[in-house]
C-alpha cells in the first residue's frame, strides 16, 4: 500500500510555497470563510495557479453541487471564466452534496462534470455530519462514484463551527470501512474535516489516498495563514500513521 498523501488547502498564492515547504503533496485552493468548500475568487485561482508546480497535483472548491445547479448559467459560467484564465488547469474540483437528499444529485453532478475541460475530474464531497448538511451518506456516494466512474470522493465536515472534527463524529472503525469499502469499489478516498495534529496520524493509519487538513496547519485557525512549521508537523504525523500501519502489518504477518 502505498503512503497516504498530505493535502493543505490554501486561500492565496503566498500560502502555496508555505505549504510545498513544509511538506504538503497536493495543493488545494479554497476561501475558508466562504464555507467548507467556498470558491477562491478567480485572481486568486489564477494567482495560484501560476505557481503551483508542474508536478505538483492541484485541486480548486467548487462550492455546493445544489448551488450550481439552482444558478446553473451564472454559476457555470463564472467557473467557465475562472478557469479560461488559468496559466494551469487544476486537477480536480471538489463539489459539496449538502442539500442533496431527496434530488436527482447523481444526474445533476454528471451534468456539472460534463461542463469541466477533459483534463479535469470532478469530486464528490460527501459530509460526515450529513443530517446538518443534508447530504447522502458516505457509503451510498462510494457506491454511485464506482457505478458512474467517478474517480475520487472527499469526506469533509460541513459545519465547521458545531459538528467538530471527523473524529468526533465517526468512529475510526467507521472510517476503516469507508476506505474498506472505497478500495474494494476501485475509488480513492480523501479524509478531511477539521482534523487536528493528533487526528492526523489516527486518520492516515486507515489507509486512504491522502488526508486534508487546513485548520491544523493554520496560525489564527482555518481563516488564519498556513504556518510552515505546523505544517511539518502535520507531514510527520501523517507519516507516523503510515509507519505505524506498517509495523502493525509486519507484526500481523510474523505472528
Amino acid at each position: 500500500m502505498s503512503k497516504t498523501l498530505l493535502l493543505v488547502s490554501v486561500r492565496c498564492a503566498d500560502e502555496v510555497a508555505t505549504a510545498l515547504d513544509g511538506g504538503a503533496e497536493i495543493i488545494d485552493v479554497k476561501e475558508p470563510s466562504h464555507g467548507s468548500l467556498g470558491m477562491a475568487a478567480p485572481e486568486t485561482l489564477a494567482a495560484c495557479a501560476a505557481v503551483v508546480p508542474e508536478q505538483v497535483l492541484w485541486t480548486v472548491a467548487g462550492g455546493e453541487l445544489i448551488e450550481n445547479d439552482k444558478g446553473m448559467s451564472v454559476a457555470g459560467q463564472a467557473l467557465a471564466r475562472s478557469l479560461h484564465s488559468l496559466e494551469r488547469l487544476p486537477d480536480a474540483i471538489k463539489f459539496g452534496l449538502s442539500l442533496c437528499v431527496g434530488t436527482p444529485w447523481e444526474h445533476v453532478f454528471q451534468n456539472v462534470a460534463r461542463q469541466l475541460p477533459e483534463c479535469m475530474q470532478a469530486i464528490p464531497v460527501a459530509y460526515a455530519d450529513r443530517l446538518a448538511a443534508s447530504s447522502p451518506a458516505v457509503d451510498t456516494v462510494l457506491e454511485a462514484a464506482a457505478r458512474h466512474g467517478w474517480e475520487t470522493v472527499l469526506v469533509d465536515t460541513f459545519d465547521k463551527l458545531k459538528s467538530g472534527s471527523l473524529l468526533d463524529l465517526v468512529a475510526v472503525e467507521t472510517i476503516a470501512q469507508w476506505v474498506s469499502q472505497a478500495r474494494d469499489l476501485g475509488v480513492r478516498i480523501v479524509l478531511a474535516g477539521r482534523l487536528s495534529l493528533q487526528d492526523v496520524p489516527v486518520v492516515a493509519g486507515c489507509e486512504p489516498m491522502a488526508v486534508a487538513v487546513r485548520s491544523a496547519v493554520c496560525v489564527g485557525g482555518r481563516n488564519g495563514r498556513v504556518d510552515i512549521g505546523l505544517v511539518r508537523m502535520v507531514a510527520s504525523q501523517c507519516r507516523s500513521g503510515f509507519v505505524k500501519r506498517e509495523q502493525d502489518r509486519i507484526i500481523r504477518n510474523t505472528c
